[in-house]
């Protein structure tokens, strides 16, 4: 999307790739972390590491497949402590992308408009369909 290249964006519609991926992180990394939160609610209920590790076992990692009900818990409170990290890192990083680290970003979000130029850059397929639409037919 430009990040590792100077002035290139690959072409793009209304969403580009890295809003894709955002959304794609936020989804599944909201779900694992309410799904160990579930789990750290009802600690003696739920085994999800045991079956996940046995199932990572068949990939030759070597990981416990008889966990106690407090590894269980140690395991939930670890793996919901670093995906609540890493989700903070990411909001943050769209944060920042979304106001200072993308010219014109924070305007289009206020406005809800951005310029040709801008559109054209970040969103030039989006923006031939804008045009197509509103220009009139010639059927």
């Amino acid at each position: 999307g430009g990040l590792f290249s100077k002035g290139s964006h690959p072409p793009a519609r209304k969403f580009n790739a890295g809003q894709k991926i955002l959304f794609w992180l936020v989804l599944l990394g909201g779900a694992s972390i309410s799904i160990t939160g579930i789990a750290l609610m009802f600690p003696f209920e739920y085994s999800m590491f045991e079956g996940t590790f046995a199932f990572l076992h068949l990939f030759g990692l070597g990981l416990p497949t008889d966990l106690s009900p407090m590894q269980e818990m140690q395991y939930s409170q670890l793996w919901h402590a670093i995906m609540s990290l890493f989700l903070i890192v990411v909001v943050i990083g769209h944060i920042y992308i979304g106001t200072v680290g993308m010219q014109g970003a924070f305007d289009a979000m206020g406005t809800g408009k951005v310029d040709r130029n801008w559109a054209k850059e970040h969103h030039p397929l989006w923006l031939e369909e804008e045009e197509k639409a509103a220009a009139p037919g010639d059927d």
